[in-house]
């Protein structure tokens, strides 16, 4: 049975040069053109019998309710994502979040349809250039892992984090962010939990090779510490 290929690209020359690579293979009845996946939901596009192909700048992980979209629109309809950055933090979130068909955007026609095939088959397939680079990103792992953590933590345990980089004690932060020092240690040992590290000086190493400490450096304004002192969790 012919399918119906639904291509979500806000980049018209790209979605148009897509399209015409569908109408000329007889697998494919059609192609049509949308550029934001509520359109999906809006002319009812979803079926199995469909196939999505979507660029990877579309989706925006940072939010929790989009993760779960995204895993309710896999269940509803074959995807493959065209990847749209060199950036391999996105590149693990797609996977991470059961993305299973990846191209990269400069992909060779022959791989670009079997990715299509791929996604309506339900199987796993990369294309050469991302297949290379999920290698790579096998072997970078915990950086990755690490990244995320950090990123998952609030501006009142980042600028915790920086202080302590800088020597200051539990008693002069806390009075800095206007809590108790037993808040601070709270947090202190939060995050000792969070990278399993077993003291202080564990939490430099982190703040360190996650490159935090030096982009505040850098840019001190982003912890200012009025803004900061709004954000504990505890």
């Amino acid at each position: 049975m012919q399918s119906q290929v639904i291509i979500c690209d806000q980049q018209t020359v790209y979605a148009l040069g897509s399209a015409s690579l569908v109408k000329k293979n007889p697998l494919y009845k059609q192609a049509k053109i949308i550029d934001d996946l509520s359109e999906l939901y809006n002319k009812n596009y979803m079926g199995a019998e469909n196939v999505l192909v979507v660029d990877s700048s579309m989706f925006d992980f940072s939010q929790q309710h989009f993760k779960e979209s995204i895993l309710n629109l896999k269940q509803r309809i074959p995807i493959m994502v065209v990847l749209n950055t060199a950036d391999d933090k996105i590149l693990y979130q797609l996977i991470d979040n059961g993305i299973s068909v990846i191209v990269s955007r400069d992909v060779t026609r022959e791989e670009w349809l079997k990715g299509l095939e791929m996604a309506k088959q339900d199987k796993v397939y990369f294309s050469t250039h991302i297949a290379d680079k999920v290698f790579a990103l096998v072997n970078n792992m915990d950086d990755i892992q690490l990244d995320d953590k950090l990123n998952a933590l609030s501006l009142f345990d980042k600028y915790i984090l920086i202080r302590i980089c800088e020597e200051a004690p539990s008693k002069l932060i806390a009075s800095e962010l206007s809590c108790s020092k037993r808040t601070i240690e709270g947090h202190r040992t939060k995050m000792m939990q969070l990278f399993d590290v077993k003291n202080v000086a564990g939490l430099v190493k982190i703040a360190c090779l996650s490159k935090l400490y030096e982009n505040y450096l850098s840019n001190p304004g982003l912890y200012e510490v009025a803004l900061c002192a709004k954000t504990s969790s505890l």
